[in-house]
């Protein structure tokens, strides 16, 4: 070698280890034939491996597998989220765990079947899924913004049901067939409650014939 030519620094550093790059060279060689050498003694296939490397190397130069690649590194913040969210996992479903044991022994303390109640609103909301249709749910919400399910209308339904329920049994389970003739039915006219029932029949009627009144002059327009 020229003593002027400037050296690389490979060069440098094997002459200070004491041997030249063409000794290094030599030893690198030996060392990688010594390699292939025990490999084909295993039962390698050397070529194999390099040309499947090489295959794996062009793969991954390519442009597409590169910008996958990028896409990935910058999403590892977000992969490491989830990656304690997954550490955690097992803690969060043991808790979950626990409070429905929690639930499910309250609801059977008091009388309910929780696998039944699971059961059957499962099958009613499929039920309810292939036999209502639009104009079913538009007819629901028409009934839910109407007044019947308004406080008031729901207290005198309940209180008409509790009646029509009281006279059932008082006339059906008495002992002799109760009967009221034109004089009983006047002597009732002087009670309270009978009274109140008839100020409210007629009170009724009138509120229903405004309401009537209205909904023809709706129509008719």
């Amino acid at each position: 070698m020229n003593p002027s030519e400037p050296q690389t620094i490979e060069q440098v550093l094997f002459e200070r280890m004491g041997m030249s790059v063409e000794d290094a060279v030599a030893t690198g060689a030996d060392v990688v034939d010594e390699r292939v050498a025990k490999a084909v003694r295993a039962g390698i296939d050397v070529d194999q491996r390099i040309t499947g490397l090489g295959q794996l190397l062009e793969k991954l130069s390519e442009p597409s597998t590169v910008s996958a690649l990028r896409q990935l590194l910058d999403s590892l913040p977000q992969l490491a989220q989830l990656a304690r969210i997954a550490d955690q996992l097992p803690n969060i479903l043991a808790i979950l765990g626990d409070v429905l044991d929690d639930c499910q022994n309250r609801y059977s303390a008091s009388g309910i079947d929780v696998e039944r109640a699971l059961t059957n609103g499962l099958q009613a909301a499929m039920w309810l899924g292939s036999n209502v249709d639009n104009d079913h749910l538009q007819r629901m919400g028409d009934l839910l913004d109407s007044d019947i399910l308004n406080p008031h209308a729901v207290s005198v339904v309940n209180n008409a049901a509790r009646s029509l329920t009281n006279a059932q049994q008082q006339v059906c389970e008495s002992p002799t067939p109760m009967r009221v003739g034109v004089l009983g039915l006047l002597g009732a006219l002087r009670k309270p409650e009978i009274q109140r029932s008839l100020a409210f029949a007629v009170q009724f009627g009138k509120c229903f014939g405004k309401n009537l009144d209205g909904h023809h002059s709706s129509t008719s327009q």
